[in-house]
């Protein structure tokens, strides 16, 4: 998939989020509509070959995120997820995500929903030989959330980062799965 195709793809949503968010006003009385913020920790999986050598790395990753309740359905998010470090052999790398979504859930209960999410990332990958190189791609996610309250929720969740730089002999993947907990505070 080319540059060109993917940025089309992401204004496409960009655009489509913007007027999710400007039909806001007409349902202004929902109580399940609002802000929120959140923070997500756990563990990135990226795989890994060198020649011979082949692995899978484990890193702690980061997650910090903001996002509006469209309804009980929908809502849509901004974030920051810093991947870790990935290292084989000689060679290291870090890796940092923006991040766009859409997530659609459903209640099981009162307290406990799922949900799936679907989004871009602009994804920065600094490389220990001293370069760095950026790409955009797709993120896939689902997840489960336990409300503790009206504005405390604890959440969990499986994501697949997809199209991540790599540098050309080193050996990163394009791909990187990421399980994380974390709180998300309503306002």
């Amino acid at each position: 998939m080319n540059t060109k195709h993917i940025a089309r793809i992401i204004k496409t949503a960009a655009g489509g989020s913007l007027i999710a968010l400007a039909s806001l006003s007409a349902h202004a009385a929902d109580k399940e509509q609002g802000f929120y913020m959140g923070a997500d920790i756990g563990r990135a999986k990226q795989n890994l070959s060198a020649g011979s050598q082949s692995s899978d790395r484990n890193s702690s990753s980061l997650n910090l995120y903001g996002g509006y309740q469209i309804d009980k359905h929908f809502a849509v998010e901004l974030g920051y997820a810093d991947l870790g470090k990935a290292k084989i052999g000689d060679s290291s790398a870090k890796t940092k995500a923006l991040n766009a979504d859409l997530l659609v859930g459903t209640a099981l209960t009162p307290e406990l929903s799922v949900y799936t999410r679907l989004g871009a990332a602009r994804y920065d990958r600094d490389f220990s030989a001293g370069s760095s190189d950026h790409t955009v791609g797709f993120k896939l996610g689902a997840g489960m959330e336990y409300k503790l309250s009206e504005q405390l929720s604890v959440r969990t969740e499986l994501t697949r980062y997809n199209n991540l730089p790599t540098a050309t002999g080193q050996g990163f993947g394009r791909t990187a799965n990421n399980i994380s907990a974390g709180v998300k505070y309503r306002f």
